[in-house]
């Protein structure tokens, strides 16, 4: 008599056989394969959640920095020179070109410095106003403008149209409003016999503005900066 199933196979040996002769084994295998290729299949979704965190995190950085960026672009009327020395400029006079406008020559004396352009709408406001401050105040106190990257010709038939007539004089590179940190123009910067920069305007300046600031000018007093952002061209936004 053939040995059964129970004697022939020994008990520890006996799931073995019958997967193996029962095709269990195969179906096992299979369902670990399946298992395998659904974890597998898990792996790269748990992967993309922390990539697509990671992704709008840096989207919502950048778009911080930009607007930052965007923040210190705009016009203040805080400056950062006021109270400390006035940054030296020797740049060419319109009326002698072979002859320099130099800040330093002015020591001793109260002096205003306007920045202005003739492609700027609000320099045209303000032009009279400059010219009447000069004939009241000059030349005790000097009055000085200056053109941030104009055209030559554009420049001189603005100041024969509005006759200007005090210090005027290039800053063909622009070099000059950076250093005075300029964001557009016009700006005037009030500068005491001693070369320190004492309040600053930022916009076109009305005649009163203009006598209170040449008053405190005059006395030596610090004052606080003044004007309209708002009112300024800023460079890049009316120059040709």
């Amino acid at each position: 008599m053939p040995p059964t199933f129970h004697t022939a196979v020994p008990a520890p040996y006996r799931c073995q056989y019958r997967a193996k002769h029962l095709g269990l084994e195969s179906d096992a295998a299979q369902g670990r394969s399946r298992v395998g290729i659904g974890l597998a299949g898990l792996a790269p979704k748990a992967e993309i959640e922390p990539m697509k965190r990671f992704a709008f995190i840096a989207l919502l950085g950048a778009i911080l920095a930009l607007f930052v960026y965007a923040l210190s672009r705009q016009p203040t009327l805080a400056s950062p020179l006021v109270g400390h020395a006035a940054p030296p400029f020797a740049i060419p006079y319109y009326s002698a070109p072979d002859s320099n406008l130099v800040l330093a020559d002015f020591q001793g004396r109260p002096v205003v410095v306007n920045f202005w352009a003739s492609w700027c709408l609000s320099c045209r406001a303000e032009a009279a106003v400059l010219e009447a401050g000069w004939q009241r105040h000059g030349p005790d106190v000097a009055f000085m403008g200056i053109a941030v990257n104009d055209r030559e010709a554009a420049a001189k038939a603005f100041i024969e149209r509005y006759g200007k007539t005090y210090l005027l004089a290039a800053d063909v590179d622009g070099s000059v409003a950076i250093d005075y940190g300029l964001f557009g123009v016009p700006e005037t910067f009030f500068i005491a016999p001693d070369g320190r920069i004492l309040s600053k305007h930022i916009g076109p300046v009305s005649s009163a503005e203009l006598d209170r600031q040449v008053t405190a000018l005059k006395l030596g007093q610090v004052g606080d900066a003044s004007g309209d952002p708002t009112t300024v061209t800023p460079f890049g936004g009316g120059q040709p």
